[in-house]
């Protein structure tokens, strides 16, 4: 956990470093999204086990997420939030940072060879969820023409990390050749640094006091309240065994990065979104620890 906290320390410090170019933080996004993340997950996927057992963390996302937007609707109406408040903790609360943070956080208190269920639990977990239910809410809370189907399809489809994901599939019935296999997986090794740098780079204070309220409890909700859900329907069920203990290390995680900049880019609380995303994230890594110490 040190190392996360030394790259976000990293990031911090790269944000106000002087001069450093301005669009240095999108870059280090363009190139996670489009390079390190999709390299990644096509060295991942041939290993994956498939299963039933695969089913496991994908139903904790996707059951998490709907226990979230309704927690979410019930404290705004509760509580008398915005229409706008409650858009965007709808658009950024439910879609954890599995990726960016989730990875490394399970590579370092799990082990390497778990990252195969946190692919699931990010691919067709979060990253569907987002691309589906999360393109409908921002459709429905955000200003402007509400997303069709077809658009829906088409921006699943066509993203980076779902074309590695359909890509590695092939791969483990066609194989990949020595050498780029070896270009992959360098290129693989530069996610983990390079994507906490970046949420380190996004860590700041909401610009205004009303944003407080709302983001503590979005904070609350994201890293607290999703991996208590998940122990107690373990506990419950008598769940266990290493796709349980990653997707509850996974529903702790903060806000995801690419959540908070659609919600950003569709008219909602910019202040709010970045807040949950960034600050997020030290509580999340924080309590990281405990919740693997929970399941192990």
């Amino acid at each position: 956990m040190l190392t996360v906290v030394l790259f976000l320390a990293l990031g911090v410090g790269v944000a106000r470093w002087p001069g450093r170019p301005a669009e240095l933080g999108r870059a280090f996004d363009w190139f996670v999204v489009r390079i390190a993340f999709p390299a990644r997950i096509i060295t991942l996927v041939p290993e994956l086990e498939l299963g039933g057992r695969a089913l496991v963390p994908v139903a904790a996302q996707w059951g998490v997420m709907g226990v979230l937007i309704v927690a979410i609707l019930v404290i705004g109406r509760l509580l008398g939030w915005s229409r706008r408040t409650t858009g965007t903790l709808l658009c950024v609360v439910p879609f954890g940072n599995t990726a960016f943070l989730g990875f490394p956080v399970v590579e370092l208190l799990l082990g390497e060879d778990q990252l195969g269920w946190a692919l699931l639990y990010d691919q067709l977990g979060s990253f569907l969820a987002l691309a589906t239910v999360g393109t409908v809410l921002l459709g429905v809370y955000g200003p402007g023409d509400r997303a069709t189907v077809g658009e829906i399809v088409r921006r699943t489809v066509t993203f980076p990390t779902f074309v590695a994901l359909v890509a590695g599939f092939v791969l483990r019935l066609t194989g990949l050749p020595g050498p780029v296999e070896a270009v992959l997986v360098a290129l693989g090794a530069t996610l983990v640094p390079l994507a906490i740098i970046s949420v380190g780079m996004r860590l700041r204070l909401p610009r205004t006091a009303a944003a407080i309220g709302p983001l503590a409890t979005g904070i609350g909700l994201r890293v607290v309240f999703a991996p208590v859900v998940l122990l107690a329907v373990g506990a419950a069920l008598g769940l266990g065994g290493d796709p349980w203990a990653v997707s509850v290390l996974e529903a702790g995680m903060s806000s995801g990065v690419v959540a908070s900049i659609l919600a950003a880019d569709h008219g909602l609380d910019e202040d709010l979104a970045a807040g949950m995303s960034g600050l997020g994230v030290l509580p999340a890594v924080a309590l990281a620890p405990v919740w693997a110490g929970l399941v192990a």
